[in-house]
């Protein structure tokens, strides 16, 4: 194989440069000839860019969003033997950076790189979905299969309003909140409204042992089952907080096809330990001191004298649930449960949320998770990083995170 340089070619008789819509082949991946490597909008519509032959990607040379010049070198690949008809303008392997190579190969005249024709979206390469490059940027967004899309335009290609139709129906996923040990559905705050306003139906159920109809569980299996008959039919996005995290993740193993996407948010069962102090200090808490003290290694911030009396009263009341969820999911500080064989076995997409300042939880034990799994780190948030970070869950949750990997520190 040779390297080359891919430059960027002329897509219109007055375009003088692009910017950089998109990206569809990254760095490190093979493609194939007609493969589309990359997305630039013109001062007319959005082009493809095509591949003209068989290659690797070594490294991209701009970014998304990027304006480049025309001719302006834009990839460094490898290609099974010469360049013929490629628009190139790099180096032969082994010769000097600054040696120029000729578009025709070895031993060219060094004459210019030849523009790469844009792709027919009527026309596709073999395999591949007749579309308009609108309907492909769309798609990518809101992470549809354009396979999987009927395509209303002409000879049936896939327009963007196709897509925009899909992407709806896709978006009717009920996303299924489920709080942790000693919370409540009100204590997401406005995390419903948030995700609501994306499109998507919402559902806040209590964690068993913590509402009148959904009874104290004897174990992880129990609190799961009764989950699973609580929720929403159809598939959802389940996201779960600490205790109702591991719950979350039994559920998607007991009912893989009922969890589209799972999220967990500081969620217990990944490692040994937890804050002893926390969990005795608001089983014990009968005053309002008392009750602050535990509460503060949350991190959440000060609270009133009102919100702390009316919290007591929630508290005392649903004590002998919680009591009971926490005696077999904790002892003496450290956890009874371990979801990391549930997250092994896991096929949807998995996220996990963790604030660094967490002092119930140590952000840490994301070292025990599949390597597939994305992890966001909230900088200097305690055990609520989803209140911390108020937009975070909603973007994760968003139809763009479907294949998003991002870590937060």
């Amino acid at each position: 194989m040779g390297r080359v340089t891919l430059t960027l070619p002329r897509l219109g008789e007055t375009m003088e440069e692009a910017r950089v819509t998109a990206w569809l082949v990254g760095a490190g991946q093979s493609y194939r000839r007609g493969d589309v490597l990359m997305e630039v909008e013109t001062d007319k519509t959005v082009v493809e860019v095509p591949a003209m032959t068989d290659g690797f990607l070594v490294a991209q040379l701009v970014s998304e969003g990027e304006t480049v010049a025309l001719d302006q070198p834009i990839a460094e690949v490898e290609i099974e033997g010469e360049a013929e008809g490629l628009p190139v303008a790099g180096t032969e392997p082994g010769t000097g950076a600054d040696e120029p190579r000729s578009a025709g190969g070895a031993g060219g005249d060094g004459s210019t790189p030849r523009s790469l024709p844009a792709a027919d979206p009527d026309h596709p390469a073999p395999g591949r979905v007749a579309a308009s490059p609108a309907a492909r940027a769309a798609a990518r967004r809101s992470g549809v299969d354009l396979a999987l899309v009927p395509g209303t335009g002409r000879n049936g290609r896939v327009t963007g309003d196709d897509v925009a139709r899909s992407a709806g129906a896709e978006r009717a996923e009920t996303v299924v909140l489920l709080h942790g040990l000693f919370d409540h559905p009100g204590g997401w705050r406005d995390l419903p409204a948030r995700l609501a306003a994306g499109g998507a139906p919402v559902v806040a159920l209590p964690l068993p042992g913590h509402a009148q109809d959904m009874p104290a569980a004897d174990g992880l299996d129990a609190a799961a089952a009764q989950v699973l008959s609580a929720m929403p039919p159809g598939p959802v996005v389940l996201v779960g907080h600490s205790l109702g995290g591991a719950v979350a993740a039994r559920v998607a193993a007991m009912a893989p096809g009922r969890v589209a996407r799972l999220v967990l948010i500081a969620p217990a069962g990944l490692d040994a330990r937890i804050s002893a102090d926390f969990v005795s200090g608001m089983l014990a808490a009968d005053t309002a001191p008392a009750l602050a003290r535990a509460l503060a290694l949350l991190d959440a911030g000060p609270m009133s004298a009102a919100l702390l009396a009316g919290e007591l009263t929630r508290l005392g009341a649903a004590r002998a649930g919680h009591t009971h969820m926490a005696g077999w999911a904790v002892r003496d500080g450290f956890q009874q449960i371990d979801i990391t064989a549930d997250l092994d076995r896991l096929a949807c997409p998995v996220a996990v949320v963790f604030g660094t300042d967490d002092r119930v939880l140590d952000w840490r034990a994301v070292a025990h998770l599949p390597s597939r799994v994305s992890v966001h780190l909230v900088r200097g948030a305690g055990h609520l990083p989803h209140l911390t970070d108020p937009a975070l869950i909603p973007w994760i949750v968003g139809p763009d995170a479907n294949t998003a990997r991002r870590v937060r520190a």
